[in-house]
């Protein structure tokens, strides 16, 4: 006697294609005909009012974090450019103390160790201020501290009269520009290239071309359904194009202004902040390497070929920017002449007497003068650079929210108005 299937079983094998069937008959019945490609289109409208929506919330929120973090790294800029001009700053004063022989004035010492305690406080700043930077910051942290070792031994050597000082003094500063300034440049590239990045990202407008896109395909469905029904005002689909197209707008005017203003920063206050920076590093550098060509005597030749590449570069970019701080730099480029005309002619004693002057016409008064200067304009082009970015585009969350909101809404009047068409059909 054989044994049948369950019933259950038998019963529900035929119930499947059934169920398919029925499915594609409800499938069909809502896609076909007219109120079936009203439906499709509600669907694709729906779906680029939320596609808007998205996009514009997206832009809004990236743009103002864009323009937060170029501030972020501008003042990082700001704060490796400052650490180079303090430490060579606080070489040229290192150096030229030295030449007045045992021991240094009160007054350089103090700038000098002012300078350095700037650096120690700009490192631990940087560090706490751009996490990516920590470990060159770590690397830079030991070849000041080596530094400023070589230069305690350089004075404690010059204090008794022993030659070995101007050693370690040579080694210090030469130390100084092969290992610590390179750390330092590598730095300032690097937030350079973040913060041209983030300029970029600030004016995110060809994002919000597929919001336009969006409202086309809107306009496109409305005028398909205004021919198809011959019903041409629709006034709930009409009210969600209108709520979409001011979100558009919104969006539009708030991001290019950020873009604008962002454009505007980096071609004027971050470009002087850079500029000025190289100005005053170079002009350090050069002073320094005044004060070391006397030291080096004989030897010193490199060194004044390293004031007149330095020279060239103070020169080339004041030439472009201020004709008050070139003059400056120029009046002490004088004096600076006049010291190697000294030098040069075997009165090495006049010469380190007008390179440590402090009369007001001496070179190292004016070249004291000039680099308070520079330093003050660099200072008020960095904080306006980052006073204009740092903020930008406020409101942006406030009209992402809005504008999300808004599509909500126009999601609902375009089921709304096209339900209304559809039920006209059936």
């Amino acid at each position: 006697m054989s044994v049948s299937a369950p019933r259950t079983i038998q019963g529900s094998l035929p119930t499947i294609p059934q169920t398919t069937n029925e499915a594609r008959t409800v499938f069909h019945s809502l896609v076909h005909g007219t109120p079936g490609r009203m439906r499709l289109l509600g669907v694709v409208a729906v779906v680029a009012a939320l596609l808007l929506g998205a996009v514009c919330a997206q832009a809004l929120i990236g743009s103002r974090a864009a323009a937060d973090r170029a501030a972020t790294n501008i003042a990082q800029v700001v704060r490796a450019q400052s650490l180079q001009v303090d430490l060579l700053r606080a070489d040229a004063l290192a150096t030229n103390a030295f030449l007045v022989g045992g021991l240094e004035p009160s007054d350089q010492r103090a700038a000098y160790d002012q300078a350095m305690t700037t650096v120690a406080k700009g490192i631990a700043e940087a560090a706490a201020a751009q996490p990516a930077d920590g470990d060159a910051l770590a690397a830079l942290s030991v070849q000041v501290q080596t530094y400023a070792t070589l230069v305690e031994q350089a004075r404690s050597n010059n204090r008794l009269g022993l030659p070995v000082g101007a050693t370690y003094l040579t080694q210090a500063s030469a130390g100084l520009r092969s290992d610590a300034i390179p750390i330092i440049d590598s730095i300032v590239r690097a937030n350079e290239g973040r913060a041209t990045a983030e300029f970029d990202r600030a004016d995110s407008t060809a994002l919000l071309l597929v919001g336009v896109v969006a409202v086309i395909v809107l306009i496109g469905v409305a005028v398909w359904l205004a021919r198809r029904t011959h019903r041409y005002v629709n006034a709930p689909l009409a009210v969600a194009i209108v709520l979409l197209v001011i979100g558009l707008v919104v969006a539009l005017s708030t991001i290019g202004t950020v873009g604008a203003t962002a454009a505007d920063v980096r071609a004027n206050q971050y470009q002087d902040t850079v500029q000025l920076a190289r100005v005053s590093t170079a002009a350090n550098d050069a002073r320094a390497n005044e004060s070391l060509t006397l030291i080096r005597r004989g030897s010193g030749s490199d060194n004044e070929k390293a004031w007149k590449a330095d020279a060239t570069t103070v020169e080339k970019a004041l030439a472009a920017y201020s004709t008050p701080l070139l003059q400056e730099w120029q009046r002490y480029a004088d004096g600076h002449r006049e010291i190697r005309s000294l030098d040069d002619h075997g009165n090495w004693d006049k010469a380190v007497s007008l390179a440590t002057s402090t009369q007001a016409q001496a070179p190292g008064t004016l070249f004291a003068q000039f680099d308070k200067d520079v330093t003050a304009q660099r200072d008020a082009a960095s904080q306006g650079a980052v006073a204009r970015i740092d903020g930008l585009g406020g409101a942006a969350p406030a009209y992402a929210v809005g504008i999300g909101l808004l599509s909500l809404i126009a999601c609902w009047l375009i089921i709304r108005g096209i339900g209304k068409r559809i039920e006209e059909y059936t």
